[in-house]
C-alpha cells in the first residue's frame, strides 16, 4: 500500500512564499511532504526528518535518496523538538510541519 501525502497542495503553497534555509518536519512518515517540499525549494539547506517509527525513516531515506547531503534524520519524539536541534547544533528553524495520520494495522 503507497502513502499519499494528505493536503499537500495546501502545505507547498502555505511555505510558496517563505525562503526556507533549515526545516523541521516533525512527523516525517515515508517522506511525501518532504520530497514535495525539497523539489519546490532547492535552497533548502537542511531537512531534519522526525519520527518515533523507524520503519518509516528507512522508507524515507531511501525516497529521499536524491537529498540525502540536506538530510538530517532523528529517530524521537518532535515533542523533543529542543533536544533534537540542539543535538544538531541547530539554533533556528524556518519552518516547522506536523500531521498525523492513521495507519491501520494489517
Amino acid at each position: 500500500m503507497s502513502h499519499i501525502p494528505v493536503l499537500l497542495d495546501e502545505f507547498l503553497e502555505y511555505f510558496s512564499e517563505i525562503e526556507i534555509e533549515t526545516f523541521f518536519d516533525g512527523t516525517l512518515g515515508a517522506g511525501g511532504h518532504a520530497e514535495a517540499l525539497l523539489k519546490a525549494h532547492p535552497e533548502i539547506k537542511t531537512y531534519i526528518g522526525c519520527d518515533r517509527d523507524q520503519n518509516s525513516l528507512k522508507l524515507a531515506e531511501e525516497k529521499l535518496k536524491p537529498w540525502k547531503d540536506k538530510m538530517k534524520y532523528v529517530h524521537g519524539n518532535f515533542a523533543d523538538l529542543d533536544e533534537h536541534l540542539e543535538g544538531l547544533g541547530i539554533l533556528e528553524v524556518d519552518g516547522f510541519f506536523l500531521t498525523w495520520g492513521y495507519h491501520p494495522c494489517s
